[in-house]
């Protein structure tokens, strides 16, 4: 073979290699990982030994499913550093813990956080993650003598500052605890914020007082005392206390936590003379009394405490000849009681119980709670039984009273649905937002009331029956788009997207947030149509954006927008300086 003819063959040779070098090389897999140091917020030094645990964030699910990462779990070096190789490409949200450091998400701020995002053009990232010290909340309770009271429920209130929606700071029952033998109760990890702390408590020779007296399968009583009549010097009880020792939470110190503090916070309880409610217990057709002979457990919750989660009320109680259940313990105040036994409906009302007096509540007669029927209008027959209707504290948008999982087999309202597809509920009478569930395409376009007021979401229901008609339409928005600052994005930014219709009390939309992620990215979903107005604030976090007055500032320089039709809308916007 000749040198012309082997020419040739070696350039295709050469060219074959290359093309065998840049296939091998494209098939190699990416590795997708994030970096970084974990640095404390108090000192910016590191922390060692610290865990992150990534999960991926399904951005296309409308419930925004997370996924954990294989390993689960990653630890930082003795110098804080931090290497974690993630299976692919996307949205992960990274949160950190270390011992003496609150668990927090990365760049978290409230309930939000910003999500690192990776592809396979950038699938890697160096983070820095500051991560602030745990605060925490511990106190003593003594009873009159100066002794400590025992499994006194303490709970943990949280205070957030009124936003321009809304009128009154709002309070969450963030949780609970309860004293032990010292009368000692912490609370601990806590973020930084703001809180208020109530307990509740009976004396420990009240308890004792009330379990010697017993109720007989006959219903008869039978005590150490004159037959199960309690000694009065012993018929006491603790009433509802906030810090520092006031019976109205609008009285209550308010605890400001820093990271890193720790508050202490003592209760001195005084005994006042327990409060009496009798009773009397639904009848059957035939006019007897329903389950009698089987003990009804009165489950008492107390009614306007932050978002209702407050732990039941802890009472003696013993059963009359008469069938009656009597009640002691109480203190002044308004209750929720619920009824229920074997077979048996169970059965809610609302009393209140003032200093000095013997209630009865009869759970036979009319309820002195709100029978609210809810109907819809603009769902075709088979949509509402998907859809599902919730009852909420306008301020704190919490159930009201998610105890009611004891009733109704877990459910976090007390709800029941007739043939028709009525929804209807027992609550105490009061002020509610209505919210859908069930179905996030829907929303509510207003709502007509008989028996009971309304403005825009939020209605007002009386004592007995009232009606709600809902009308609702389908479509509602997603937006999303990047934010950016100085011509790069914006990492954390506060977006917010305001109704023009803010402080208009007929309102149906409501102000929303986000945090943008590590590209700028935020996505906004199940936004109601409606008109707009978008910004977001750089680094804004910081920034009083609750004030109605500095928020107009920021909406001057903001984006106007005409949400309308269902869809996705695709909005980048530059972020304004905090």
């Amino acid at each position: 073979m000749t040198r012309a003819s082997l020419l040739p063959l070696a350039l295709f040779g050469c060219l074959a290699g290359s093309w065998v070098n840049s296939a091998a090389q494209s098939k190699t897999p990416v590795e997708y990982r994030i970096t970084g140091t974990l640095v404390s917020s108090a000192d910016g030094s590191p922390i060692a030994h610290g865990h992150l645990v990534p999960t991926l964030v399904d951005r296309e699910s409308s419930a925004r499913r997370r996924f954990p990462a294989p390993g689960a779990a990653f630890d930082t070096d003795e110098h804080g550093r931090f290497s974690i190789v993630l299976p692919s490409a996307g949205l992960w949200n990274l949160t950190a813990s270390a011992r003496g450091f609150a668990r927090q998400a990365y760049l978290g701020h409230e309930e939000f956080s910003s999500g690192v995002v990776l592809t396979k053009t950038a699938p890697a990232i160096e983070l820095r993650f500051v991560l602030s010290p745990e605060s925490d909340i511990t106190g003593v309770v003594v009873d009159e003598a100066g002794e400590p009271v025992r499994h006194a429920q303490v709970s943990l209130v949280a205070v957030n500052p009124p936003g321009p929606d809304r009128g009154e700071p709002a309070s969450i029952t963030r949780q609970g605890a309860q004293t032990d033998d010292r009368g000692v109760y912490e609370f601990a990890g806590l973020p930084a914020g703001s809180y208020q702390l109530c307990v509740q408590a009976q004396p420990w020779y009240a308890v004792a007082a009330g379990s010697q007296r017993m109720v007989t399968s006959s219903g008869a009583r039978a005590g150490a005392n004159g037959g199960g009549v309690p000694d009065p010097s012993l018929d006491v009880t603790y009433p509802l206390t906030w810090f520092p020792g006031v019976a109205d939470q609008k009285l209550a110190e308010t605890l400001t936590v820093n990271a890193g503090d720790t508050r202490q916070a003592d209760f001195h309880l005084l005994p006042i003379p327990s409060i009496h409610l009798l009773i009397n217990p639904p009848r059957g057709a035939d006019g007897g009394v329903v389950g009698r002979g089987i003990p009804m457990m009165p489950l008492i919750q107390r009614v306007g405490i932050g978002s209702g989660g407050q732990p039941f009320v802890p009472v003696t109680f013993q059963r009359n000849d008469e069938g009656q259940l009597e009640v002691s313990g109480l203190s002044p105040g308004l209750y929720q009681v619920r009824v229920g036994g074997p077979g048996q409906e169970p059965r809610s009302s609302v009393v209140k119980v003032n200093a000095g007096s013997v209630e009865t509540l009869d759970m036979g007669a009319a309820s002195d709670e709100a029978h609210v029927t809810v109907r819809f209008d603009g769902l075709h027959e088979d949509e509402g039984g998907a859809v599902e209707v919730n009852l909420l504290d306008p301020d704190t948008r919490r159930s009201v009273f998610p105890s009611n999982r004891y009733f109704n087999g877990g459910g976090a309202r007390l709800q029941r649905r007739d043939a028709t597809g009525d929804r209807t509920f027992d609550v105490p009478p009061g002020r509610y937002e209505v919210v859908l569930q069930g179905r996030p395409e829907i929303y509510l376009t207003g709502i007509s009331a008989q028996g009971a007021e309304s403005h825009g979401r939020i209605v007002t229901v009386p004592a007995g029956d009232s009606s709600l008609t809902l009308h609702v339409a389908n479509g509602r928005v997603t937006l999303n788009g990047i934010a950016s600052f100085n011509g790069k994005p914006s990492v954390g930014a506060m977006v917010l997207l305001v109704p023009t219709t803010l402080g208009d009390p007929g309102a149906i939309a409501i102000l929303r947030r986000d945090q943008s992620n590590t590209d700028g990215s935020f996505d906004l979903r199940d936004v109601i149509p409606g008109q707009y107005i978008l910004i977001a604030i750089d680094d804004g976090w910081k920034v009083n954006w609750n004030d109605a007055s500095t928020l107009r500032g920021y909406l001057m320089q903001g984006v106007p927008l005409d949400l309308s039709g269902g869809g996705s809308v695709k909005e980048n916007i530059v972020a304004q300086a905090p």
